[in-house]
């Protein structure tokens, strides 16, 4: 079940300024989008050239405006000639929050269809790629790779065709995100040997993940849930429901603010049973006083930011056992969007 505080965040319902900066065409030099200057609205092909970078800071929302072609940007293939995309032959840095993400998505989002071609990543060297704490929405591929290396971490992929697609030694290390609703698959894998873990597969309309493991890419501690076809295609041996060798979860999240959250608050015995549905006062006031000695603790705290886990969730303490999958608190870390602890752009991932 969605979280009901997701659904603004998402929309984005706040008017679009009307002072957003239009762009399209190369950029040769080093750029950097700010908060102040948000939103930024593409109306064409962008290229980073090889020299270049493009810096995208935290709170700024990215809106693809299809309009004219600008600039000598090179078309890749059939579907970055029909759409709009981002080609980081240079430097991309999306260094968003948990509290502020960067938001890239269509301008006028139409859920199910599909709206721009995505980032395509076609460089091989891993420091020249660093993203972290991105929602992106509305791409065929939203973020696609080619014999490239590099961490994507922390980031929500919804409503996409796909939404990484990895292939020819795109051999990629995807933690703590979640792939909701995505058309194709969460994740597709093609002669690649990435690191899949500490992801949520939440409701994809075919699978979580599609995979050829030729090689045999690493897929450990994702919980998979309600994905139509299949959670993971193809993946390797070991990657099961039935008998899962590699820690992987499959049950429902159980995000908070969620229908299954509240279901299972009313017979925790820790939370107080609503003054309406108490039957004698009395006896409720005695019981507290005399057994537990104190008023009892409040309620489920209710939260703003998307895909939180609840307390109830699966997905709390269920990364893997290492340094680079803890939590904040330095807790064992959390699958999903707010596990592990900020800036493990380059750092080698651990399982």
């Amino acid at each position: 079940m969605k979280p009901i505080s997701s659904l603004p965040v998402l929309l984005l319902a706040a008017a679009i300024s009307v002072f957003a900066e239009d762009h399209c065409g190369i950029i040769d030099l080093p750029t950097t989008w700010t908060k102040e200057h948000s939103p930024y609205r593409i109306t064409g092909d962008i290229q980073i050239s090889p020299a270049a970078r493009l810096t995208i800071e935290a709170g700024v929302e990215v809106f693809i405006v299809p309009g004219e072609t600008c600039g000598e940007t090179k078309q890749l293939d059939w579907s970055d000639s029909a759409y709009i995309s981002i080609k980081a032959y240079g430097t991309i840095v999306i260094k968003g929050t948990a509290k502020e993400p960067v938001r890239i998505m269509p301008e006028k989002h139409v859920p199910g269809k599909i709206q721009w071609d995505g980032i395509r990543l076609p460089r091989r060297e891993r420091e020249h790629v660093n993203i972290e704490y991105m929602y992106i929405m509305g791409a065929n591929k939203a973020v696609s790779a080619s014999f490239g290396r590099f961490n994507i971490g922390n980031s929500l992929f919804m409503d996409n065709s796909t939404g990484i697609w990895l292939e020819n030694e795109a051999d990629a290390a995807v933690y703590n995100c979640v792939f909701t609703e995505n058309l194709s698959a969460g994740v597709y894998i093609k002669n690649s040997r990435p690191t899949i873990a500490a992801n949520i597969f939440y409701k994809n309309s075919n699978f979580g993940i599609w995979s050829d493991s030729r090689p045999s890419p690493r897929i450990h501690n994702n919980l998979f849930f309600a994905n139509a076809d299949t959670d993971c295609r193809f993946c390797p041996v070991g990657v099961s429901p039935s008998n899962d060798k590699f820690n992987n979860v499959y049950s429902d999240p159980i995000f908070a603010s969620s229908e299954k959250e509240k279901n299972m608050a009313k017979s925790d015995l820790d939370i107080p049973t609503p003054s309406k549905d108490i039957k004698d006062t009395s006896l409720s006031k005695t019981y507290l006083k005399t057994v537990h000695g104190a008023p009892p603790p409040p309620p489920l705290p209710s939260t703003s930011l998307p895909y939180t886990p609840s307390k109830y969730s699966p997905a709390l303490n269920a990364a893997p056992k290492t340094d680079f999958f803890r939590n904040t608190d330095d807790s064992y870390g959390d699958i999903g969007l707010y596990g592990g602890k900020p800036g493990r752009f380059n750092k080698p991932i651990s399982l």
